[in-house]
């Protein structure tokens, strides 16, 4: 079995507008959500894409961490030789932004 090039990874993941509004509801502070089915349909999508990566990640013994875009900064990028975003544009350019000039 050959060494894996990525030795270890960093999984960005994107917080859902409906983990968003979650918490706002649970403050009180939520404006009603019209389309809150739609949200939550969503929401479950995703988490089964995290869900899925973990397990490929886990079954191939590779090492990662996961964090939540909302509280990436530079100390998570230390040795990190991968690094995947789960979500949309947003969590991509969150997680480049943060790479040092020359790394992409």
């Amino acid at each position: 079995m050959s060494t894996p090039a990525f030795r270890r990874l960093l999984v960005v993941i994107k917080q859902t507008a409906w983990e968003e509004y979650s918490q706002l509801r649970a403050r009180g502070q939520a404006p009603k959500a019209l389309r809150w089915k739609r949200l939550e349909s969503r929401f479950h999508t995703h988490q089964q894409c995290v869900n899925d990566l973990v397990d490929i990640l886990k079954r191939n013994n590779l090492q990662f961490s996961c964090v939540n875009r909302v509280e990436l900064d530079r100390q998570h990028l230390a040795d990190v030789d991968l690094v995947i975003a789960v979500g949309g544009d947003g969590t991509c350019l969150s997680a480049a932004h943060f790479l040092d000039h020359g790394t992409i």
